[in-house]
């Protein structure tokens, strides 16, 4: 489980250590984790991260998008019957949405 939102301008989250460059923020650590999300599936892939997160408390799932190389990430909120789809291609689910990425 992991969240890092960030509230500076666009929704997002944090990338991980591993990919995470100049000028990107570390994820913190698990013990200081808002304990109302979890990390149901996270992917990455060219630089660009994938993350489905469920919110306990609400019980809304939501797809967050990070691409590393632009910057650029988006949240969008999913319903349950389409959370794999949306997880599996996020920035089409967005586009269907008005989501703008």
């Amino acid at each position: 489980m992991r969240i890092g939102f960030s509230r500076t301008g666009t929704t997002g989250r944090h990338l991980r250590p591993e990919v995470a460059g100049p000028g990107h923020e570390v994820p913190q650590e698990p013990d200081t984790m808002n304990k109302d999300t979890a990390e149901l599936a996270y992917r990455r892939g060219t630089g660009v991260e994938v993350t489905l997160l469920w919110h306990r408390t609400s019980g809304d799932l939501t797809v967050s998008v990070t691409d590393a190389a632009s910057g650029a990430s988006f949240e969008v909120p999913v319903a349950a019957n389409e959370a794999l789809s949306a997880f599996n291609h996020p920035y089409a689910y967005a586009a269907v949405r008005g989501v703008a990425y």
